[in-house]
């Protein structure tokens, strides 16, 4: 199913923001009215900037096609809505990024909220950055706030204006929390999320951050924007299961392939979690010592795997 409703037909996004969504009637909402409360920028000639809302049914059960029916035939938004079987939220937002018709893109998740202003900081903070420079950035990131507290979440950003690349956020500087951002749409058809012979439920979104953001800057601003909610009912990335021990794998093998020996003595903590959790996780699906150690591309790296896999074993038996 594909419906898109004439306010989508005639606008010229600035902005697409893409939902994906599973049996979450419930929560969809917040963004619907989220959204409705969005204030849009204004460019140098005093135009307002649109935005598009893109939202992809990755198989759901309940009545999420009904609903977001209804907001189609409202026309307050620009809405396009497409439905299909269960394939993992990695696979729609491919399909969302081809579709999108924005600049710049965003991940607005079923369960969560964007404040007004968010695209208001977002287009300041982007057209902020020279523009001799700007086809070295990804994008703007911003912070999440506690939806009942208020509390920013993560450590504070050690210098401002803050331009970094990504692995160095995470092992040098050591920013922790999670973040929201818009990234340019263009560089997201370059950086798809793999999609994997074996079916997953989720991949792990830091192996496209990683990836891209080793190549290119974002600006981060310590401006809380999102409204993150813990849904720990529906989350598929919380607690041992196989499907998160399935993603896990290659996040793991993706960091021992291309940061590990890089960030070993700014963060071995972190580094560490890699070189035991490919054991883990790969024993835990099923996956051989010989299979794990091949995937593992870096001599040091497999040597440094080989020594701590009996302590991934002995995790991998913890219930």
């Amino acid at each position: 199913m594909d419906i898109s409703n004439s306010l989508y037909e005639t606008t010229t996004p600035w902005m697409t923001f893409f939902t994906s969504t599973y049996n979450r009637v419930g929560t969809l909402p917040r963004c619907y009215e989220c959204l409705k409360r969005m204030r849009k920028p204004v460019d140098s000639q005093g135009k307002a900037l649109d935005f598009e809302w893109v939202i992809i049914d990755d198989g759901s059960e309940d009545n999420t096609r009904e609903l977001v029916q209804h907001w189609v035939e409202e026309n307050l938004l620009p809405i396009r809505f497409l439905s299909g079987p269960n394939r993992g939220k990695h696979v729609e937002y491919n399909r969302a990024v081809q579709l999108a018709r924005g600049e710049m893109f965003t991940d607005l998740d079923s369960d969560d909220t964007y404040v007004p202003e968010t695209l208001e900081v977002f287009y300041k903070e982007w057209m902020a950055i020279p523009a001799d420079r700007r086809a070295d950035f990804r994008g703007v990131a911003a912070r999440c706030k506690h939806p009942e507290t208020g509390e920013v979440i993560g450590s504070p950003l050690p210098r401002k204006p803050y331009y970094c690349y990504t692995p160095e956020l995470r092992f040098k500087d050591k920013v922790t929390g999670d973040l929201c951002g818009c990234v340019r749409t263009d560089l997201l058809r370059q950086y798809p999320f793999p999609e994997f012979e074996e079916k997953l439920s989720y991949c792990p979104e830091s192996i496209v951050w990683l990836e891209m953001g080793s190549k290119y800057l974002e600006t981060i601003v310590d401006v809380p924007l999102k409204l993150y909610y813990f849904d720990t009912n529906n989350s598929i990335t919380g607690g041992r299961s196989s499907n998160r021990s399935k993603a896990l794998y290659y996040l793991w093998q993706y960091e021992l392939n291309n940061l590990v020996l890089k960030y070993l003595f700014h963060s071995p903590k972190e580094m560490m979690k890699a070189v035991v959790g490919i054991s883990m996780d790969g024993l835990r699906t099923g996956r051989s010592p010989r299979r794990i150690l091949r995937d593992v591309t870096p001599r040091r790296c497999k040597l440094l795997v080989a020594l701590f896999m009996p302590a991934g074993w002995l995790l991998s038996k913890r219930k």
